[in-house]
C-alpha cells in the first residue's frame, strides 16, 4: 500500500494556535490519567477532546441564536471542550447579538473581526469557558456545490494577518461585491489571483489557493455532501482530496440538522413503496447518516480502499432547534459529538488530531469512550493509523468502549426533564475493505464510487465482549492471517438486526419524513425518532501488508523450531503443525528401534521403556513448507526408562509409578496405592504389552489454569496402543477442597492436540471417582460446580447432558431450566456440535449467501463446521445458505454426524438398522443414516421408525453430541 504513506506518517511540524482569528484556551495538564483507562500506551501522551467543527450564530442570517447563546449551550449545557463556528461566508446584517448591523450587511469576514471575535477574546478573559477552545471559522459555498467548513490558520490567533486571509479568501472565491472590500486590497489581490466562484474547476482553485498560501494551516471540510442531487460525483471528492491531502481530509458523514422532519434536512423526494426507483434514494439519510458513509461498499470505503486519509465526522449544523412551527437542528453536542485525541488543548493540537483520523464520531451519547485497534503479535495501530504488517503475520483486533449512565434525551422535548434514556451499544459491525491503490483520473476507476471488497466481517454483541475492572466492555478477535493491504473500520447502534423501518440486515435503512400536522406533536416525535436510532462510525485502522517469501518462511520455521529439553522425555509431546508465517511442519520418526515414539495426530505418543531397562534414543525428523519450499531439521530425544521403586538404604519408598503385563486374550489389572486403580478387559486391545501408570511431578505437568486438583496427576501408558476397543475403567483417589463446599469432584483429562484439560466427570463414592475410558492420556481429578437444572432431574438426557455442561458447552435458560423437549435450529446444533468438539473458530464471513442474518454468537462456529465439511448450505436461487434459524431435522443430523465420523477416518461398527419408515428416509441421508445408527450416534424409536423429518430436541442433541465425543475417544 504505497500510495499516501507519506501521508500517514508526516503531519505538520507546526500549526498555528488559531483556525481562523480566535482560540484563546486556558491551558490544561495532559491527562495522563485517561491514557491508562482507555488502554493507550505510556508514549501516547494526551487525552480524548470532544468537539465540533460546524455551528452558526445570529451572524448567519438563517440562525436564530447569540453567540453566547450557542457558546453557552455548547461549552458548559453539554460540555464539549472545543466549537468551531462556521457562520455562512456570505453577507451577514447582525453582530454577535442578533441586533442588525448599522448599515449592514456587510461580508461575514469582516463581521468576524469587528464582532465575533472581540466578543470571543472578551467573554474568556471575563473568565467564562475556562479550558475550552473555541475557533472562528466559516462555511464556505463551494463552487458548484454544497458547503464547506474552512479554516486558515496563522502564527498567531485573533491577529489581522488572520482576519485578513479570511476577506482575501472570500474576495476571491465568492460572488460579494468588490465595493465591499478595501480597493487597496482589492489592486493587491487581483493583481495575484483570479477571482473563481463559478465552477468546479474554481473550488479547486480556492483549493490550491489555500495550499499554496496555508499548506500546513488551512483545512476544508465538506458537510452534508448528499444533501442536494447531483450536487457532487466522488471524482470530486478525489479531485480535493489529490490537490490538498493535508487541507480536504474529510467530510461530515454524520449530518447535523437531525431535527428537521426530513433528518438532517436530507428531503430529495422519493417514493417510500419502491426507494430505488431513481437515485433520489442516494440523496436521503440512513440513521441519520450520509448514504456515502452509512452503505457498506459506497462513497466512503472506494476512497478508503485507494489509502486515502479520508476521514468521517459529525456536527450539529445548529441554526436553532425549534422555534414557532419550525425544527432544525439539536445544540452543539447535545446530540452529536466527535471524539478527538489530542496532545493538548491549542487550535494546533486539535487540528492534529482531526488530520491524524485517530477520532469518532456519536449520537446521542451511545458510546463515550472506545479504543480500536490492531496489532501483528508486535506492533499495533490504532484509529487513522497504519499497521505495517508481513504476509502470515497473525493479526488481533481488540475494541474497549464505554457508554454513559443516561444521555441528554429530554421528555418532553425542550423541557429540561430528562427522558431517563441509559444508551447501551445491541451490536458492532466489523468492515474491512481491500485497498488496491489509487485511481487514476481519467480512468473509469476514477468514477467508482463503490469498493466491491467491502463487506461486514464480524458483528459483535454482548455475548461477545467482557467488562474489565474500569468499565471498558473488551472484544478481542483474531483476524485471518495477513495477506494484503486493507482497512479496517467500526459502526455501532442501539438497533437490532432486523427492526422494521429501521435496520434491515445490520444497515440502517432510508430515514422517512415526520409528517405530524401539530408542532409540539412533531417534535417530541422527531426528538424520539432520533434517540430511538443511535449509530457510532469510527474512523478507520489500515494494514500494509510486506511479502514474505517461501523460503523466507521455511527458513525462520527451522530457526525457530524447538521441543524444549529433549534429554530426558517422560510423557508425550505436542508436535508443532504450523510454523511461520504458513509454512507448514510434517513430522516422522528416523530412528526408533524400542518404539518408544508413536507420532498420531500431531502428538509424540511416548512409551517408556520399563523400569530396569536402558533409556531409549529416537530420531524426529521435522519437514517444514510452503509453497515449493521445503527443508528439515532432526531432533534426538532421549525416552526415559520407568523408575523403580527399590530404596537401597532398606524397605521401599512410595511408588509414584506402576507397570503391569497385558494379555490381550486375559487383560490386565494393576493400582498405584492411593492414587489409582484400573482395569482392562479381555480383548480391549489386540496384542501383549505393558501397560503403564505414573504420578507426574509438577514440573512435568501441564498448566492446569483455574482448575483446583483434588488427586496427583496421572500419566496412563500403553505400549500395546492407546485406543481401546473397549472401555478401560480407572478408579481414583481424591480428597475434596474443604474450600469449596458446594464443589463436586469429576474426572478431566487432558487433550495433547487441543492443549486443553477436558471434562469427563465420573461416579464419585465418598473418596473415589470412577470413569470407563477408551484412549489414555494424562488424567486428574478437580473440583468443579455443576449447573443445576430443575426439569433435567428426571429427563433420560441427564447422564449425558451432565458432561456437556461440565466441558461449558451448553447452559440453559435465565429462569433455571433447560427445556430438553424444545426443538432445536440449525444455529444451535452447529454451535453444540463445534464448542462439543473444541474446534478452532476463525474470524471472518462465511462462504453462505445469507452471511449477514447469521448471528455473531453462532457465525464462527458456523464458519468452523462449513470449513471442515461438516456442514453445507440450502441450494437456493440465491445461492448455497446456511437457515440457521430453521429447525434442524433428524436426517440432516445424521448426515453431519456421518460426515464428522469420516473426516476422522472412523468407519461404521456395524450395519445400520433397518427402520419401519426407511421409505421416508431421502436418498441424499440414507448412508448417513445407516452410518451413524451403526456407529450408535443416533437411534431410532420404540416402534422401530425413524422419523427423518422430526425436529431434533435438545435431550436428543446433547445425546447426539456425546455419543460423537464417545466415538472419536473425546
Amino acid at each position: 500500500m504505497n500510495f499516501y504513506k507519506q501521508a500517514r506518517i508526516l503531519f505538520p511540524a507546526v500549526l498555528s494556535a488559531s483556525l481562523l482569528s480566535t482560540g484563546i484556551a486556558v491551558p490544561t495538564p495532559k491527562a495522563a490519567a485517561a491514557v491508562a483507562d482507555t488502554g493507550a500506551t505510556a508514549q501516547e501522551q494526551g487525552e480524548w477532546l470532544t468537539g465540533e467543527f460546524h455551528a452558526h450564530t445570529t451572524e448567519s442570517d438563517d440562525a436564530q441564536s447569540s453567540l453566547e447563546s450557542v457558546l453557552d449551550h455548547g461549552l458548559t449545557t453539554y460540555g464539549l471542550d472545543f466549537i468551531m463556528l462556521a457562520d455562512h461566508l456570505r453577507s451577514s446584517k447582525r453582530d454577535d447579538t442578533g441586533a442588525d448591523i448599522p448599515g449592514g450587511p456587510i461580508p461575514l469576514s469582516k463581521g468576524l473581526l469587528e464582532y465575533q471575535v472581540p466578543k470571543i477574546k472578551a467573554l474568556q478573559e471575563a473568565g467564562k469557558y475556562a479550558g475550552k477552545t473555541i475557533f472562528s471559522g466559516f462555511e464556505w459555498d463551494i463552487p458548484s456545490h454544497e458547503h464547506g467548513s474552512v479554516g486558515i490558520l496563522t502564527d498567531e490567533p485573533g491577529s489581522d494577518a488572520a482576519l485578513k486571509a479570511a476577506n482575501q479568501f472570500e474576495y476571491l472565491f465568492t460572488n460579494r461585491d468588490a465595493t465591499w472590500f478595501n480597493p487597496a486590497d482589492v489592486l493587491q489581490w487581483e493583481a495575484a489571483d483570479d477571482r473563481a466562484f463559478s465552477t468546479h474547476a474554481d473550488s479547486l482553485s480556492a483549493v490550491n489557493w489555500l495550499k499554496r498560501n496555508y499548506p500546513e494551516t488551512s483545512y476544508m471540510i465538506v458537510n452534508h455532501p448528499s444533501r442536494g442531487v447531483g450536487k457532487y460525483k466522488i471524482s470530486d471528492f478525489r479531485d480535493f482530496n489529490n490537490a490538498a491531502p493535508d487541507i480536504a481530509f474529510g467530510f461530515e458523514g454524520m449530518l447535523g440538522n437531525q431535527m428537521e422532519p426530513d433528518r438532517g434536512g436530507y428531503n430529495s423526494a422519493y417514493d417510500p413503496a419502491n426507494p430505488t426507483a431513481n437515485d433520489n434514494y442516494k440523496n436521503r439519510s440512513y440513521g441519520g447518516v450520509d448514504y456515502m458513509v452509512a452503505k457498506v461498499g459506497g462513497v466512503w470505503d472506494s476512497l478508503l480502499g485507494e489509502g486515502r486519509q479520508f476521514w468521517n465526522f459529525a456536527n450539529s449544523d445548529y441554526h436553532f432547534k425549534t422555534i414557532d412551527t419550525n425544527s432544525s437542528g439539536y445544540w452543539p453536542g447535545e446530540y452529536a459529538k466527535n471524539y478527538i485525541w489530542s496532545e493538548g488543548k491549542s487550535t494546533q493540537d486539535i487540528l492534529n488530531g482531526m488530520r491524524s483520523g485517530k477520532s469518532f464520531s456519536v449520537f446521542g451519547d451511545l458510546i463515550n469512550a472506545l479504543d480500536f485497534r490492531l496489532a501483528d503479535g508486535g506492533a499495533n495501530a490504532e484509529m487513522g493509523g497504519t499497521l505495517q504488517a508481513t504476509e502470515g503475520d497473525k493479526l488481533t483486533l481488540t475494541i474497549k468502549f464505554k457508554s454513559p449512565e443516561t444521555n441528554n434525551y429530554e421528555n418532553p422535548i425542550n423541557s429540561g426533564q430528562s427522558g431517563g434514556m441509559q444508551p447501551a451499544v445491541d451490536h458492532i459491525d466489523l468492515i474491512a475493505g481491500d485497498v488496491t491503490g489509487p485511481a487514476e483520473k481519467g480512468t473509469p476507476a476514477y468514477d467508482k464510487d463503490t469498493n466491491d471488497s467491502t463487506r461486514v466481517v464480524a458483528t459483535f454483541t454482548s455475548e461477545d465482549w467482557t467488562t474489565d475492572a474500569n468499565g471498558y466492555n473488551v472484544i478481542t478477535y483474531d483476524l485471518p492471517k495477513a495477506s494484503k493491504d486493507q482497512y479496517f473500520r467500526l459502526r455501532g447502534t442501539n438497533l437490532g438486526i432486523n427492526v422494521p423501518g429501521e435496520t434491515l440486515d445490520g444497515n440502517p435503512l432510508i430515514d422517512p419524513k415526520t409528517t405530524t400536522a401539530d408542532a409540539a406533536a412533531r417534535f417530541n416525535e422527531i426528538n424520539d425518532r432520533n434517540y430511538k436510532d443511535l449509530w457510532f462510525y469510527s474512523n478507520p485502522i489500515f494494514v500494509d501488508t510486506a511479502a514474505y517469501s517461501d523460503e523466507q518462511a521455511v527458513t525462520d520455521t527451522l530457526s525457530k523450531l524447538t521441543l524444549g529439553n529433549l534429554d530426558a522425555v517422560t510423557g508425550n509431546m505436542t508436535l508443532p503443525s504450523e510454523g511461520e508465517h504458513g509454512a507448514a511442519i510434517a513430522w516422522e520418526e528416523t530412528t526408533d528401534s524400542a518404539n518408544a515414539v508413536a507420532i498420531e495426530n500431531g502428538i509424540a505418543k511416548v512409551s517408556r521403556p520399563a523400569a530396569g531397562q536402558p533409556n531409549a534414543s529416537v530420531t524426529l525428523k521435522a519437514t517444514a513448507s510452503r509453497g515449493d519450499q521445503s527443508d528439515s531439521k532432526t531432533f534426538v530425544l532421549t525416552i526415559q526408562a520407568l523408575p523403580t521403586t527399590s530404596n537401597p538404604g532398606g524397605g521401599t519408598t512410595p511408588a509414584t509409578s506402576v507397570s503391569v503385563n497385558m494379555d490381550p486374550a486375559k487383560g490386565a489389572e494393576g493400582s498405584l496405592q492411593g492414587v489409582i486403580s484400573f482395569k482392562i478387559p479381555a480383548g480391549a486391545v489386540s496384542s501383549s504389552g505393558t501397560i503403564g501408570a505414573s504420578v507426574l511431578p509438577t514440573g512435568q505437568q501441564p498448566p492446569l489454569g483455574n482448575l483446583k486438583a483434588l488427586s496427583p496427576i496421572v500419566e496412563m501408558t500403553s505400549n500395546a496402543g492407546t485406543i481401546f476397543g473397549k472401555p478401560v475403567q480407572l478408579t481414583f483417589n481424591y480428597a475434596m477442597n474443604s474450600a469449596a463446599p458446594k464443589s463436586q469432584p469429576a474426572v478431566y483429562y487432558y487433550n495433547e492436540k487441543l492443549k486443553k484439560w477436558m471434562f469427563i466427570g465420573g461416579q464419585a463414592n465418598g473418596t473415589t471417582i470412577t470413569v470407563d475410558v477408551k484412549h489414555f492420556t494424562k488424567f486428574g481429578v478437580f473440583g468443579y460446580t455443576p449447573q443445576t437444572f430443575q426439569d433435567l432431574n428426571a429427563s433420560w438426557a441427564k447422564p449425558y447432558a451432565d458432561r456437556l455442561i461440565g466441558m461449558d458447552v451448553i447452559s440453559g435458560y435465565e429462569d433455571g431450566t433447560f427445556r430438553p423437549d424444545q426443538p432445536v435450529t440449525r444455529a444451535e446444533w452447529v454451535k453444540l456440535l463445534v464448542n462439543s468438539l473444541s474446534l478452532p473458530t476463525p474470524s471472518g464471513a462465511t462462504n453462505f449467501a445469507d452471511d449477514s442474518l447469521i448471528p455473531a454468537w453462532v457465525k464462527a462456529q458456523v464458519k468452523a463446521a462449513a470449513e471442515a465439511g461438516y456442514v453445507t448450505g440450502i441450494n437456493t436461487k440465491d445461492g448455497s445458505v446456511f437457515n440457521g434459524s430453521q429447525r434442524i431435522t433428524r436426517a440432516e443430523i445424521a448426515v453431519i454426524a456421518a460426515r464428522v465420523l469420516q473426516s476422522a477416518g472412523i468407519a461404521s461398527s456395524g450395519d445400520g438398522k433397518t427402520f419401519n419408515d426407511a421409505q421416508a428416509i431421502p436418498a441424499w441421508a440414507q448412508d448417513a443414516v445407516e452410518q451413524a445408527t451403526a456407529s450408535g450416534i443416533i437411534s431410532g424409536y420404540l416402534d422401530g421408525t425413524f422419523r427423518p423429518d422430526d425436529t431434533l430436541t435438545r435431550a436428543e442433541a446433547v445425546k447426539v453430541a456425546y455419543a460423537l465425543l464417545d466415538a472419536l475417544n473425546m
